[in-house]
């Protein structure tokens, strides 16, 4: 938690200076991505076993209840934030206590959203539904019901903003597309991304063709409303020379642009993750090391810290403020 050294080095000199929020009022939110467990209905090929495979049991109650008062008392209460809980897994919705836990975090105050495959019914949708304020839904063909994903996509779209992943296998380019775009002509009101997969979820992208990479590159499909009730959006990108542009998550990796090593990073204020097996760090990437235990006394970070990552390959980490250091005697 030690504050930022003074005269870090600095990156190349064509890096940006600053990677922020477009939408400012994002700055002061701290979206804590919460993996309950790695328990899933699925099973893709392309997903690490380590997300699915139900080894890491769900996480206590008790122990998710004290995690809510803490976060309350350190970024609410004590630094004015506001604290959306994103939950993510394996598939969050099968935590055998998930509806109990939903209704107590709104009632702190927090925002709450799921990353989910939407493969549960209709009438646990319906339980919850007034308990969240946006869904991540992944569309992932290898599994998906199509018309059920659809079906719980609409009705959600219909009381908060949806946000679809649609996760693009090089060997079905096309048959996927074509099921996106069928989503995209229901739910005109969701935003939709076509996701590139990558080996392991590491850095290296799967085969495709030149032509998939453009397609993927440019087919953003129903960008979400500026005034959408998001925890995150697009980020600004700021060059030395005054330009700016946006850009969202899945862009820097497609153009290779999210490589802020020796960066300023306000992960741990804008962003926590609480691991599976209850680890604490300041962002999916656990860039300064494990901060904490879940169950245990915390000690929250209090200032940014300097990223040692080679790339960001995390959508949420990705959409975290960056600030480049000058090098020592730099103007």
């Amino acid at each position: 938690n030690a504050p930022v050294p003074i005269g870090a080095q600095a990156v190349d000199n064509e890096a940006p200076d600053l990677v922020r929020h477009a939408m400012l009022r994002h700055a002061n939110i701290v979206l804590v991505d919460w993996m309950l467990g790695n328990a899933c209905n699925y099973a893709c090929s392309y997903c690490p076993d380590a997300l699915h495979d139900g080894s890491i049991r769900w996480q206590k109650p008790d122990a998710v209840r004290s995690m809510f008062r803490a976060l309350k008392r350190h970024y609410a209460d004590g630094m004015g934030r506001e604290v959306w809980l994103q939950f993510t897994g394996g598939e969050p919705t099968m935590h055998p206590q998930i509806v109990p836990l939903l209704d107590e975090a709104a009632d702190l105050g927090f925002s709450v959203s799921l990353i989910s495959n939407a493969g549960r019914t209709r009438r646990f949708w319906e339980r919850i539904i007034d308990r969240l304020d946006n869904v991540i839904l992944t569309y992932h063909h290898e599994f998906a019901d199509h018309e059920h994903f659809i079906d719980i996509a609409a009705r959600l779209a219909d009381a908060m903003p949806v946000h679809v992943n649609v996760t693009v296998h090089p060997d079905r380019f096309d048959e996927i597309l074509e099921r996106s775009e069928q989503i995209a002509e229901v739910i005109p009101t969701a935003s939709i991304s076509l996701k590139p997969l990558r080996v392991g979820f590491g850095d290296q992208l799967y085969d495709y063709t030149d032509d998939q990479l453009k397609r993927l590159e440019h087919r953003l499909t129903h960008p979400m409303r500026r005034d959408a009730r998001i925890p995150r959006s697009v980020m600004a990108f700021e060059t030395r020379t005054g330009a700016t542009e946006t850009r969202r998550a899945n862009e820097f990796i497609m153009t290779k642009t999210n490589r802020w090593k020796g960066y300023i990073c306000e992960a741990g204020l804008e962003s926590l993750r609480i691991h599976g097996n209850g680890a604490i760090t300041r962002a999916v990437c656990a860039v300064g090391g494990r901060i904490g235990q879940l169950g245990e006394p915390l000690d929250f970070p209090v200032s940014p810290i300097l990223c040692d990552r080679t790339s960001c390959n995390c959508i949420a980490d990705i959409l975290i403020t960056k600030r480049r250091l000058k090098a020592p005697g730099q103007a």
